[in-house]
């Protein structure tokens, strides 16, 4: 059992669609750091490109990374709004189908900012984050 704290990475950029491209690069160096594969890494990628996409985003939007031992997640917000609120549109639930299929979890975090999207994410067995 590995004693060493989480390590954590962020990244804030602006809330625009031009800007996806680069929470891309970030993704891809983490996953890159962390041997998560080409798959785990275009499943993330996507992911995250279709929060950044389909979210209520403000002026900003700040992408934080935490790895933990087997484990690593992202925490995506300040956001406008519950992404994966049921009921309110078809693009929250096909947001919420999207999301299942690529990455080990996603939940909605309250924080006093507003509502931030952890998307959870499991590293492969013998990758190099150790």
């Amino acid at each position: 059992m590995s004693s060493e704290p989480a390590q954590k990475v962020t990244l804030t950029i602006p809330g625009k669609p031009r800007f996806v491209n680069i929470a891309r690069l970030f993704v891809g160096g983490l996953a890159a750091r962390l041997d998560l594969g080409y798959e785990t890494m275009d499943d993330l990628q996507l992911a995250l490109e279709s929060v950044l996409r389909k979210a209520d985003l403000g002026p900003e939007v700040t992408l934080e990374a935490c790895v933990d031992g087997a484990s690593v997640f992202m925490l995506v917000g300040p956001l406008g709004r519950d992404p994966l609120e049921a009921g309110v549109d078809a693009d929250s639930l096909e947001l919420e189908r999207l999301l299942a299929a690529l990455v080990a979890g996603a939940e909605t975090v309250s924080r006093d900012d507003g509502h931030w999207l952890r998307l959870d994410v499991r590293i492969p067995a013998g990758s190099g984050s150790t």
